[in-house]
């Protein structure tokens, strides 16, 4: 299989015996046979030098959020799982542990609590609030199963109205493009979604855990951006992200409440069914 003579990509001749890799095409020179070796060669590159760069940007994150993320943008990457990466991958094992622990519901459960605590709070409900109140339930828990089996994919989608909404609030920070708020957003997220995943296991023993979640990673991701304006007063960041999170949070109300519509429509029309 090894060749000293020719890349055996593209054929162009190898300048010198010990090239390492083709001026052409960039493949490796020469070609080895896969064998034994070649396999744990690559197990080793592909496979533990991934989980390193894993485990070492959410060790980064964590610990120093503003910080590394400040540090990401101005330049040091090596070593760093690309932030867009690296949110799909937390979205997909927060989404794998909340199938097998929470039943697939990563944030949904205590709405219902509250939709039965505000009825409540009105009396003894009509039978017309009742059926009401039913009905709605049953539509926001279509509208959560979907948000929650494709999380990784909503979570995506949202970014790019994060970021504008936490660029607004910061808006006199011109330096900070759309772009790097899109990077921001995406490190926030896989942040929010470690908190998440270590939280889901006390959920099945503390019915408040994830609701205890939600609210931490809100403040954790406010932390990081105090962190990130290194120079700013930290109070002034907490409002301006506090601000920039409250448009955010109103967007993904108007999403679910969009999602609940479109399945209010294909009931209506006979498309989807709910069962009793």
């Amino acid at each position: 299989m090894e060749d000293t003579q020719n890349c055996r990509n593209c054929d162009r001749v190898i300048d010198v015996p010990g090239q390492k890799f083709c001026p052409n095409c960039g493949q490796a020179t020469p070609t080895r046979r896969i064998d034994w070796r070649f396999l744990g060669h690559e197990l080793e590159h592909s496979v533990l030098h991934m989980n390193k760069g894993i485990l070492y940007s959410l060790k980064q994150l964590m610990l120093r959020p503003g910080y590394f993320i400040h540090d990401y943008l101005d330049g040091k990457r090596v070593g760093i799982v690309k932030p867009m990466l690296l949110v799909v991958m937390m979205g997909a094992a927060a989404t794998l542990i909340a199938h097998y622990l929470l039943g697939g519901d990563v944030m949904g459960s205590s709405f219902h609590q509250g939709l039965e605590a505000g009825t409540r709070l009105g009396g003894d409900p009509s039978d017309e609030v009742k059926a009401a109140t039913a009905a709605t339930a049953k539509l926001f828990t279509m509208a959560k199963d979907w948000i929650n089996q494709h999380l990784a994919l909503v979570t995506l989608l949202m970014i790019p109205v994060q970021a504008a909404g936490v660029k607004l609030a910061f808006r006199r920070f011109s330096d900070v493009s759309y772009p790097e708020w899109l990077v921001i957003g995406c490190f926030l997220n896989a942040q929010s979604f470690v908190l998440w995943s270590v939280f889901m296991p006390i959920q099945r023993v503390w019915s408040g855990a994830m609701s205890f979640a939600i609210l931490l990673a809100i403040a954790y991701n406010l932390f990081s951006l105090m962190q990130f304006f290194k120079g700013y007063p930290r109070w002034k960041a907490g409002l301006r992200g506090l601000l920039g999170f409250a448009f955010f949070q109103v967007v993904m109300v108007i999403f679910t409440f969009f999602v609940m519509f479109v399945i209010g429509v294909l009931m209506g029309s006979g498309h989807v069914q709910i069962a009793n």
